[in-house]
Order: structure tokens, then sequence, then C-alpha cells
């Protein structure tokens, strides 16, 4: 079969808008309430009252964990504490083999550091977990285990302006 200029463009074509469509196919595919297909129930749109001082009030209390997947058993974390986040470092321009040709803007960065301890058989892996509480709601965080093996995990929230 021999390609010819007008049949190589009409398939490009065909291809690029094919290509272009995707995104639309999978918007339209998205289920009534607006969450994709296996995305869990937790509303994230409102994380303006989880704050510092939300998470303040409640130090010491119990948290109900669930996978995000839906697969797995729920269990109880307790927040330890609430932290600032450690100051950014200042990039040393001067130590680079190759300096940049522009320096970036200072980016402010605020946030809070979030202490959980589990008493669990089996310590729950890094990932994303849904987080309820009776005074703060649901919501989902990326906890990290603080140690391998051990019981304690790590949330960072930090708001870029």
């Amino acid at each position: 079969m021999a390609v010819s200029r007008r049949n190589l463009l009409r398939n490009s074509i065909l291809g690029a808008i094919a290509f272009a469509a995707a995104p639309f196919r999978v918007w339209g595919s998205q289920k009534e309430s607006g969450k994709k297909s296996g995305q869990s129930n937790v509303d994230n749109a409102g994380w303006e009252h989880l704050n510092r001082a939300a998470f303040d009030k409640v130090v010491g209390t119990g948290f109900k964990v669930t996978p995000v997947s839906g697969t797995g058993s729920s269990v109880w974390l307790r927040l330890l504490s609430v932290q600032d986040l450690p100051a950014l470092a200042p990039v040393d321009t001067g130590s680079m083999a190759v300096p940049p040709k522009q320096t970036s803007p200072t980016i402010g960065l605020s946030g809070f550091m979030l202490s959980f301890l589990g008493t669990l058989p089996k310590p729950l892996p890094q990932g994303t977990y849904v987080f309820e509480h009776p005074e703060l709601g649901k919501f989902s965080l990326l906890i990290v285990p603080s140690a391998p093996g051990g019981q304690t995990y790590t949330a960072v929230i930090a708001r870029v302006p």
C-alpha cells in the first residue's frame, strides 16, 4: 500500500482530533455527583477550616482513618502534635557548577505538620487516607511513617499563597 501525502495528512489530522478529544471523553464519563469513578465521597473543597488553630484544638483526640481506595478496614490514629514547618533554606547559587541566568522570586510558604500515633498490629504504609473527626469533618491526607516499623505518622499541610 502506497502512502500519499494526502492520506498521511488526513490520518494525522484525525489522530490529532482524537488526541484532543480524549479529555472531553473523560470529563463526560464522570458521575452525576462530579466525582470520578473510584473516587471516595470526600469533599476537599472546604480546606479553609482545616487550619493550624483547628488542629491545635483537637490535639490528643482520635481520627478514624480509612484507605482512600475503600479496601481495608478503618483504624484509629491519635493526633500527637501540631508543629510549624521548618524554615526554607536559601539556595546558594555560588556553589552551583552552572549558576542560573536569573534568580526566581522567593516563594512564601505557610503550613504545619501533624504527628499521629497508632497502636496497630501492623503499621500503615505510606499513602493517602480519609480522615474523619467529629469537629473537623471528613478530609483526605497523605501520611508518611516517621520510622520503619514505627507507629508514628506525619502529614504536612503546606499552602503557597
